[in-house]
């Protein structure tokens, strides 16, 4: 049986800095989310397994690239997002 247990963290400038950026980078996602995604790529990384199939990489390079070039839309609240996927 699997128990969740607690991690407690001191905010320091460092982790900070390091969350704001994370919480950029995953707008839809709480703090606790944020930290048990960071801490999953970190783990797929060092042990070499692909953290997604070939396809989503790829899915993902687009859409990164997408956002460069400005092609994307703004989502900032849950309404928001909801209304945008029911148009697509």
């Amino acid at each position: 049986m699997y128990y969740m247990s607690q991690i407690r963290l001191n905010k320091t400038p460092e982790l900070e800095e390091v969350m704001a950026f994370l919480r950029n980078k995953y707008r839809l996602l709480s703090e606790a989310e944020i930290i048990k995604v960071a801490l999953a790529e970190k783990f797929s990384k060092e042990v070499n397994i692909p953290f997604v199939d070939e396809e989503t990489e790829k899915l993902v390079a687009k859409g990164l690239q997408n956002i460069k070039e400005g092609k994307y839309t703004d989502v900032r609240t849950e309404k928001e997002l909801n209304d945008y996927l029911r148009t697509i």
